[in-house]
């Protein structure tokens, strides 16, 4: 009897060592990570883009003007909604030259920096982007080809009246371009 209860605790030993490790063998496997396959012509992560390169643009005693537009009024000239803080620019080339008015001096989305901050319906503002394109033929301001044209709002009274009041003042700025 002492024989067969021997037995019967090595098989139990045997049998639970062999569960141990076989689960050990299925755990262990399971939190191993899979490995990506290298995918041809995918670049490496490491790789890097090459460096931009910015050249920055100023210019002085530039005239500048403020505007409105009605509620409902066509989009601006870059195709998007007029917002405060978007600034109108002459088009390249004036109309009556062959240009086109959806060609901006400086190009749509270009961020200028002003010397001093313009106030706009009670709000600070030290950059501007360009948005659309005004003075057509530039025969309004043609001593000023940096001329620019302030977004005061939609027309009402308070916003006109405000546009008005901004006048006409030389400014100074600057801006970015990506060199080519």
């Amino acid at each position: 009897m002492k024989l067969s209860r021997c037995r019967n605790v090595i098989i139990k030993i045997l049998i639970t060592t062999l569960i141990i490790t076989i689960s050990s063998f299925c755990f262990s496997g399971c939190d191993r990570k899979k490995e990506v396959p290298h995918v041809k012509n995918s670049p490496p992560a490491e790789k890097k883009l090459p460096p931009k390169w910015y050249i920055r643009f100023s210019v002085k005693d530039q005239r500048s003007t403020a505007y409105t537009e009605e509620s409902g009024a066509p989009k601006a000239a870059n195709g998007q909604p007029y917002f405060l803080g978007g600034i109108a620019v002459h088009p390249r080339y004036p109309i009556n030259d062959g240009g086109s008015p959806l060609e901006p001096i400086l190009p749509f989305g270009t961020v200028i920096y002003l010397s001093k901050p313009v106030t706009i319906q009670g709000q600070q503002y030290n950059s501007l982007t360009v948005m659309d394109t005004g003075d057509v033929y530039h025969g309004l301001w043609p001593g000023y080809p940096y001329w620019i044209d302030i977004f005061h709002g939609t027309s009402n009274y308070y916003n006109v009246k405000e546009a008005r009041d901004y006048g006409i003042p030389l400014i100074d700025y600057y801006w970015y371009e990506e060199w080519k």
